[in-house]
């Protein structure tokens, strides 16, 4: 089981998510039914099964984020677009464990803490510059 949870955070890591053909060939390597390595895959919330885009946000939806407003931000990425754009991957998370922070916000693995809706837009919409700006520097 070690060994097949290594290979799949190797494959998420070079791929940025676990694609069909890596995870038939993980299971003929390891002689595991490939509904097992679904399985594993689905269970863990570190693993996706799409492609990821540049920007991950996670909004927690825990008990003391939802009453300290975090409900809303959904919806402001929603209206910004950012749900349907490639650059952006949404996961919502059931908590973070920060409650003392509520509500709370992770853009790219860093903390954000007693987050405001004109908070987040501010900070997506220089994700959004910043990542045109790079594409013009090409």
């Amino acid at each position: 089981m070690r060994f097949l949870l290594n290979s799949l955070l190797e494959i998420q890591s070079k791929h940025g998510y676990l694609p069909k053909d890596e995870l038939e060939r993980i299971s003929k390597e390891f002689n595991v039914p490939i509904s097992r390595v679904y399985s594993i895959a689905t269970f863990y919330n570190a693993f996706s099964l799409k492609p990821v885009g540049k920007h991950i946000i996670h909004i927690c939806k825990g008990t003391a984020c939802v009453i300290k407003g975090s409900e809303v931000f959904e919806d402001a990425l929603e209206q910004m677009g950012v749900l349907d754009d490639e650059d952006f991957t949404y996961q919502p998370i059931r908590c973070f464990g920060a409650c003392s922070l509520a509500p709370v916000v992770v853009i790219d693995g860093k903390v954000y803490g007693k987050m405001t809706v004109n908070r987040l837009k501010r900070m997506i919409s220089k994700l959004t510059s910043d990542s045109v700006v790079s594409e013009d520097a090409q």
